[in-house]
């Protein structure tokens, strides 16, 4: 899509923001979440060293080739992901191939792997990735409506999983606890993004126009409202007019989670460890729940590892068991990790050879 053809919302939308190095390296936000890296990487340090190197590497041994199956488990996860989204784009804008989205994919997968935005960026990068084959209003709306349904089906997820464990484990009482507070907090942010469809409540839009209201909006925001306020309404259209395809994508975000918990069981069957598909719900629905709770460091690093190696003590495994179920499931996101950020370096030599010859 060459820029003339752009709409003056989509103008909006993709209107590049300068950003002053110096004065972004010296925002208190990005020093906070850099330290909090590395306090992420010290704890996955500290985590290592207390379960025994030696340990970890005589059980990761036991994987060996078998890392490809768990990487194709991974990359199928994605290959879902990428449907749901291609799905969502309507029709008579999905003129593009369906590789192309998953390309996007992978590469804001990687920025929000690697980088300390976390999914603010990577969403927006994917968004980017897909500019130049749809309307910018229609991939952004299409990325927010597959977060939508796709942390909707989290929260299922998660919840049914914490029933699970309740029953049919005894946990001490401080486990009990934490089961509790995450059931609470599930069901309020369940009920809550239900109530949000339900009355079509716009979060952005409305504290948009609380700050126009008393004269307090900032710059960008202004000059981007007319294009939130688009893009937010597309979101709540996509409900009203699109229902079968609502409950398809509903329904390969099922599938995709499945996926997860067949990468879990078969991961430990090849650490050597016996389990069952209950078992692997309960591990994948608690690790989602690190996952949720921990976005804000790059990788979830030394969090994940470390909240993997509690969650399978409690399931009566050893905490080594636990941290090397990470790393072999790790090392299979650091590979589409890869692959997303040569794709990312790949679309930039694109671009830049474009804009030499022009």
């Amino acid at each position: 899509m060459s820029a003339e053809n752009l709409t003056s919302q989509e103008r909006i939308l993709i209107e590049p923001v300068k950003i002053d190095k110096k004065s972004f390296f010296g925002k208190p936000i990005v020093w906070f979440q850099l330290i909090i890296f590395l306090a992420g990487l010290g704890l996955l340090f500290y985590v290592l060293y207390n379960v025994g190197f030696k340990t970890l590497s005589e059980t990761l041994s036991r994987v060996g080739w078998g890392i490809l199956l768990i990487i194709a488990l991974n990359g199928v996860r994605h290959v879902l992901r990428a449907a749901a989204m291609y799905l969502i784009v309507p029709p008579q804008h999905r003129l593009f191939k369906f590789q192309q989205v998953l390309a996007a994919r992978l590469g804001g997968e990687a920025v929000s792997f690697v980088t300390f935005t976390g999914p603010f960026l990577g969403e927006a990068t994917k968004a980017a990735l897909l500019k130049g084959d749809i309307p910018m209003s229609k991939s952004s709306a299409a990325i927010i409506v597959d977060n939508l349904l796709y942390y909707i089906s989290v929260i299922i997820i998660v919840l049914v999983g914490v029933g699970a464990m309740a029953m049919a484990f005894h946990n001490d009482d401080s486990m009990n606890k934490a089961l509790i507070v995450v059931s609470i907090l599930s069901v309020l942010a369940f009920i809550g993004l239900l109530l949000m469809l339900w009355y079509r409540f716009k979060p952005v839009g409305f504290v948009i126009r609380r700050l126009m209201k008393y004269d307090v909006l900032p710059k960008f925001l202004d000059r981007k409202k007319e294009g939130i306020f688009n893009l937010e309404e597309t979101v709540y259209e996509f409900y009203l007019h699109h229902k079968a395809t609502f409950f398809a994508v509903f329904g390969i975000n099922f599938i995709a989670h499945a996926m997860s918990v067949l990468e879990v069981l078969l991961a430990l069957k090849l650490l050597g460890f016996t389990s069952s598909v209950m078992i692997a719900f309960i591990i994948e629905s608690l690790t989602k729940v690190i996952n949720l709770t921990f976005s804000f460091i790059p990788g979830a690093v030394g969090v994940y590892e470390g909240g993997n190696g509690v969650i399978l003590k409690t399931l009566g495994y050893a905490t080594a068991t636990g941290v090397a179920l990470a790393l072999v499931r790790r090392g299979a996101i650091l590979f589409w990790t890869l692959i997303g950020i040569i794709i990312l370096l790949w679309r930039a030599a694109r671009h830049g050879k474009q804009t030499l010859k022009r």
